[in-house]
């Protein structure tokens, strides 16, 4: 049986860490692993921008906590940027947003224990920014 756990948050400032702790609705979902799992078999993140700002970055998330067997782990997940600013109304660029994902991870955790979900933007501060990570444990 496999189980999940999902987390976002916004990322508005380069190149600082963000706690990914909410869940839409949900404001605090539980980060502590589930029983009966050894491992992270499945990252599943996501991305966005709204491009207020000049520049490129990119964008990486952060593992950790006493659940983390093997130490922090930092796994990038993609990279966008563009122009903010046009003198032509209507041609300004906008940032794609990014689906991550990678399979087979195999990041080795302890059960019941609590995960730290983090994300950054390195680089240009894009603006308002978004990103979203789902864990399926094995």
């Amino acid at each position: 049986m496999t189980r999940t756990l999902t987390v976002e948050a916004d990322v508005n400032s380069a190149d600082t860490r963000t706690s990914l702790t909410g869940q839409g609705s949900v404001t605090a979902p539980s980060l502590v692993t589930p029983s009966g799992v050894s491992k992270i078999d499945k990252i599943i993140a996501s991305w966005g921008c709204d491009n207020a700002g000049d520049g490129d970055a990119g964008f990486m998330i952060r593992l950790g906590g006493s659940a983390v067997l093997g130490g922090e782990q930092v796994i990038a997940i993609g990279a966008g940027g563009g122009t903010s600013s046009t003198t032509n109304v209507g041609e300004q660029e906008v940032c794609h947003p990014g689906i991550f994902i990678l399979e087979d991870v195999d990041i080795a955790i302890q059960e019941v224990e609590v995960i730290t979900i983090a994300a950054e933007m390195c680089g240009d501060d894009l603006g308002d920014s978004i990103v979203s990570v789902t864990l399926v444990f094995a």
